[in-house]
């Protein structure tokens, strides 16, 4: 993947030699599976870099030549092949005379620089260059192009087995590129040893053995260094917090009080009165809730932690709980075990069980099954770890959506995910769902079987650019739909944002999910979140536009038709539900019925009405206090000032500026 997309030491630098042969094979795993590969070459003055690997259908295939500087800076660099979605790339950067000139699909641009260009389209190689360089840098610290700065920092050393040898390896942090420092492997002459996670990872060919016990090692090290910053960024009353003169949302009623007071003590909320009735305790913190709006936290029912800054994000937000649709068990239990504890700063966690059946296009965890002895051994290892549900993937065959509804429900567990390829989502549905995600699977429903049957590829997203125009909402096929779906009380969460992205965005143009905000995000993210969107051609911009209207509508046939609706996101946490809950308003869901579907709808879905959800005495302190009114306009849900988990204070923004995030 791409260091733009979602994001000292002594070892010696790398030198170019002219006609050099040397050469590095890598592979590049996908929750340890293999999935591509990558090789570098070092030829005529330069380096070659070949790197591809699929996901799900998806996946880049991407050649760069790159040559450096003495500095280890790069002279001239070209990136030419597919990204991750399959768009032509032909990225192109040369420094001529001390001025630099770079063009990429969404920016170009000339300055008088010898900063170290990055690619939008990077590799784990560019990566490793980008090391190298900041390792013969004054302070391992360097200017980046276009924007931004970077940093190294070592954070272990040891000997690594590489085939048959021991290589000497250090692990170096590069902080400046996203939410979180950007951890890699070098060894002992500077070159690539690993680079990723548990969902991507690159690897010299001879340490794939070592992939995840590097993966843990690094995850560890990050996290003991968040922990020591996490006590900084909350604060514990030392007794009761009284918010006072503050409008109040009541979830329950889907109305706004005035006028109201909230004391808090411990972990729970203590008293809800009118102000003027109300008595706040002696020695209690007073915060003035004069002009503002308190709420429960809101939910994210749809998320993947893929890292510990994720939480940070959330928090910030007023996220304070999350649903992870599909992850690493043994990452996500000590990632969930820690925001629980406050160790680190993170929402609540609710898990999803990811399940899929294997093949070319199978999900990314290794969860795979094709028998019903296998499903029901796997629902069972989820139940037996305290998960409450159960995703279903693309590539499960149909016929074992009955089997995995009659054992998840048995046990107790709601069934949820995407649509098998060679089902609709009314069948689906049918078979046991108790809820959908995605909206595109609610259009695909009406699209012809030759497309079902290819759905659990890139064809779900493509699909809905290409025919959902041809849809009527209003038509009796699909009020017939929403009616089904209303009696078997199926919960859809939409992810409505991905629609927007794909859809409408532009080249050249920000995101339209994170518009709002990237003027704020660190530099390489802040690239990264431009030029989303399908469109290449003006008739695919005005196709893809009429797309958009009708999923648009779709969303709000739902929401009138009864369907529940919970909000998830599957994007950057954080700013992306702000967005999500936007985009609900634009398609006509009253901001009543919006704020509701964020706080208690989501939290009772989670099955945790009886604790969250709402603001009432004995509940658990989860609060958002917003300068604004999101009664009358939602995006005042962007101006939190105090966020409240479990009891404790957090400022949004002490937490953004831990991340990188400007104010």
């Amino acid at each position: 993947m791409t260091i733009g997309r979602w994001m000292r030491g002594g070892v010696a630098a790398w030198a170019l030699v002219a006609g050099a042969a040397a050469a590095a094979d890598y592979v590049v795993l996908t929750s340890g599976e293999l999935k591509g590969a990558m090789t570098v070459n070092d030829r005529d003055g330069g380096r070659d870099i070949d790197y591809r690997f699929v996901d799900r259908g998806r996946g880049p295939d991407l050649k760069s030549r790159v040559t450096l500087a003495a500095d280890g800076t790069p002279d001239s660099l070209t990136v030419d092949g597919v990204d991750y979605y399959k768009l032509a790339v032909a990225e192109r950067f040369a420094r001529t005379a001390g001025t630099a000139t770079w063009k990429a699909a969404n920016d170009a641009g000339s300055v008088a620089s010898g900063a170290f260009y990055l690619p939008d389209q990077s590799t784990p190689e560019h990566l490793a260059m980008l090391a190298r360089a900041l390792l013969k840098a004054p302070g391992q610290t360097l200017p980046l192009l276009p924007a931004g700065q970077a940093r190294l920092a070592a954070l272990d050393k040891r000997s690594l087995p590489v085939g048959d040898r021991q290589v000497p390896a250090t692990l170096y942090a590069i902080s400046g590129l996203g939410f979180s420092p950007s951890t890699l492997w070098l060894d002992d002459q500077g070159e690539l040893l690993f680079e990723g996670d548990d969902w991507f990872a690159t690897v010299r060919k001879g340490l794939e053995p070592e992939a995840k016990r590097l993966t843990q090692l690094q995850r560890d090290l990050l996290a003991e260094a968040a922990k020591k910053d996490a006590p900084a960024l909350m604060t514990r009353p030392a007794g009761p917090v009284a918010i006072t003169n503050v409008a109040l949302f009541d979830a329950a009623r889907r109305s706004m009080q005035r006028g109201m007071t909230v004391v808090v003590e411990g972990q729970r909320i203590a008293m809800v009165a009118p102000t003027a009735a109300s008595t706040i305790p002696a020695g209690a913190t007073i915060i003035d809730g004069s002009g503002k709006t308190l709420l429960p936290g809101l939910w994210d029912m749809h998320v993947h932690l893929n890292s510990d800054s994720d939480g940070l994000l959330h928090l910030a937000t007023g996220v304070t709980g999350v649903r992870d649709m599909g992850n690493n068990p043994d990452e996500l239990g000590p990632r969930t075990a820690n925001f629980d504890s406050l160790a680190l700063v993170g929402p609540r966690v609710v898990a999803a069980g990811f399940i899929d059946g294997p093949g070319p296009l199978a999900g990314p965890f290794k969860m795979y099954a094709e028998t019903p002895e296998e499903l029901r051994t796997h629902i069972a290892y989820y139940a037996g770890r305290g998960y409450p549900q159960i995703k279903l993937y693309s590539s499960l065959k149909p016929e074992l959506v009955k089997v995995a509804a009659d054992e998840a429900h048995k046990r107790g567990m709601r069934l949820s995910g995407h649509v098998p390829a060679g089902m609709t989502m009314r069948e689906a549905v049918a078979a046991g769902y108790d809820e959908v995600q995605h909206l595109n699977f609610a259009a695909l429903n009406f699209m012809s079987p030759e497309i079902n049957a290819k759905t659990n590829g890139i064809t779900r997203i493509t699909a809905i650019a290409e025919h959902a125009h041809a849809i009527d909402p209003a038509s009796a096929p699909v009020q017939d739909f929403v009616g089904f779906l209303k009696a078997k009380k199926t919960v859809i969460d939409p992810t409505f944002s991905l629609y927007e992205n794909n859809l409408t965005g532009r080249p050249g143009t920000p995101n339209p999910t994170l518009a709002k905000v990237i003027d704020r995000l660190p530099p390489v993210v802040r690239r990264g979140s431009m030029g989303a969107g399908l469109a290449r051609t003006p008739e695919e911009v005005g196709r893809n536009a009429k797309s958009y209207k009708v999923m648009q509508a779709l969303l709000k046939t739902l929401h009138d038709g009864g369907v529940t609706l919970v909000p998830g996101t599957d994007a950057m946490p954080g700013f992306t539900l702000l967005r999500e809950l936007e985009l609900y308003e634009q398609a006509g869901i009253p901001r009543a019925d919006i704020l509701h579907i964020a706080t208690l709808g989501a939290a009772t879905v989670a099955g945790k009405a009886g604790e969250l959800g709402s603001i009432e005495p004995g509940k658990l302190a989860d609060l958002l206090l917003v300068d604004g009114a999101p009664d009358a306009n939602i995006a005042d849900l962007r101006k939190a000032t105090l966020v409240v988990k479990d009891g404790v204070l957090f400022d949004p923004r002490r937490l953004f500026a831990a991340i990188g995030v400007a104010p």
